[in-house]
C-alpha cells in the first residue's frame, strides 16, 4: 500500500470526495481549530484551504470522533496531541511520520481515552523495538488549551469507567490506502 503523495496538495473537494462528508462538515472543523491546513489557509477572497496527507488523516480521526459526539474541544485536543506525540516519537525514531508509518511501515497506532480525563497512545510494530504506552493527563473539556503532562507507562491502565478505543492504524489505511 502506498499512500497519497505528501509533496502535493489536496483541495477541499478532494477531501470531501475521498471521505464522502458534506464540505460544511470539513470547513467547520478548521473553523474551530481541529484542523490545520498544512499548506494554505484561507485568508480572504480566492484564497483556498489545501491540505497535507496528514490533513487527510486527522479529518478522518475527527470525523471518527465526532461520530460518538465527542465535543469539538476535545476533539481538537486530540488531534494536537496526536502531532505532539508525532515530534516526540520523532526525536527517539527520526523517520517516524504520521501517518506514513500507519500505512507502509506496519505500525499499529492506537488511542485511548479513559474516563474523558487522559488519553494514552498505545503503538507496536513497524520499528519500534518493544511496544511504547504514552499517557497525556488533561481536562479537554474545561482547558482545551492545556498542555497534557505526558508520562511513560509500563501497562495500560486497569482501573476506569469508560474507555473510548480508536484505531489510528485503521483510519489511516481507511483514509490513504
Amino acid at each position: 500500500m502506498a499512500i497519497i503523495s505528501s509533496g502535493k496538495p489536496t483541495t477541499l473537494k478532494e477531501v470531501q470526495l475521498r471521505l464522502g462528508v458534506p464540505q460544511h462538515i470539513l470547513i467547520h472543523l478548521c473553523e474551530k481549530g481541529v484542523i490545520e491546513p498544512d499548506f494554505a489557509d484561507t485568508s480572504g477572497r480566492g484564497r483556498h484551504r489545501e491540505f497535507s496527507d496528514r490533513n487527510l488523516f486527522e479529518f478522518g480521526v475527527a470525523l471518527a470522533l465526532r461520530k460518538l459526539e465527542i465535543p469539538v474541544a476535545t476533539t481538537a485536543f486530540v488531534i494536537r496531541l496526536l502531532r505532539s506525540f508525532e515530534r516526540a516519537t520523532k526525536k527517539a525514531l527520526p523517520s517516524f511520520e504520521i501517518p506514513a508509518v500507519l500505512v507502509d511501515d506496519g505500525l499499529e497506532l492506537g488511542l485511548d481515552l479513559y474516563d474523558g480525563q487522559f488519553i494514552v497512545f498505545s503503538a507496536r510494530g513497524g520499528k519500534l523495538r518493544r511496544p511504547l504506552l504514552l499517557r497525556a493527563i488533561a481536562d479537554p473539556a474545561h482547558d482545551p488549551t492545556a498542555r497534557p503532562r505526558v508520562e511513560l507507562l509500563d501497562e495500560l491502565p486497569r482501573s476506569y469507567d469508560a474507555r473510548l478505543q480508536v484505531d489510528l492504524t485503521r483510519i489511516a489505511r481507511r483514509v490513504l490506502g
